[in-house]
């Protein structure tokens, strides 16, 4: 029993119709593309070397693997990139893979740009949510509300407060405790 399928249009032509994508990008002097669109993580794309190399933006912590976990589990699941592939890159904090050559005269490089775009289509409204947590976070600190606040001078000042005795701030720190 032979089973048959078809795939898309052959009469379709992306030269005719070209898909246009909006990403904020930047190209390198070797010809590699950066593309700086997320909010923890810079993706690079190694046309030379069929790589593509997620670098987190700052510092490292859960959330940057998590997010360079869903940008290689997203572009696995399309058929983009090779699934064991996936290693530590040569910079701490990075995870890279590779992608295959395509067939059909298909530019390979093209279809990951267009691949990680739609990644980022997904991801823009998490994005937004945690930009929006954040802004209401720093709000709060800088500016909060009357019931938040307090005037100056309406807690009365103590000679001690709290837990640790100021002059024996040295035996915390070595760790003997309050009676060290």
């Amino acid at each position: 029993m032979t089973i048959n399928v078809t795939v898309g249009n052959n009469q379709h032509s992306l030269e005719k119709n070209p898909i246009k994508v909006k990403l904020n990008i930047r190209k390198t002097i070797d010809g590699s593309i950066l593309i700086m669109d997320h909010n923890d993580v810079d993706i690079v794309i190694v046309p030379s070397q069929k790589k593509i190399i997620i670098f987190p933006k700052s510092s490292l912590h859960d959330d940057i693997y998590a997010c360079q976990d869903r940008v290689f589990n997203f572009l696995a699941s399309k058929g983009v990139i090779k699934r064991e592939s996936v290693q530590a890159g040569d910079v701490y904090g990075s995870l890279q893979a590779e992608y295959p050559e395509a067939v059909n005269n298909a530019d390979a490089t093209q279809l990951v740009l267009f691949t990680i775009s739609k990644f980022l289509e997904e991801e823009k409204p998490h994005m937004e949510m945690e930009q929006y947590f954040e802004d209401e976070f720093e709000k709060r600190l800088l500016r909060p509300d009357e019931s938040d606040s307090t005037e100056l001078g309406e807690i009365p000042h103590s000679e001690k407060k709290g837990t640790i005795t100021p002059n024996k701030l040295r035996s915390y720190i070595v760790g003997l405790g309050p009676y060290g």
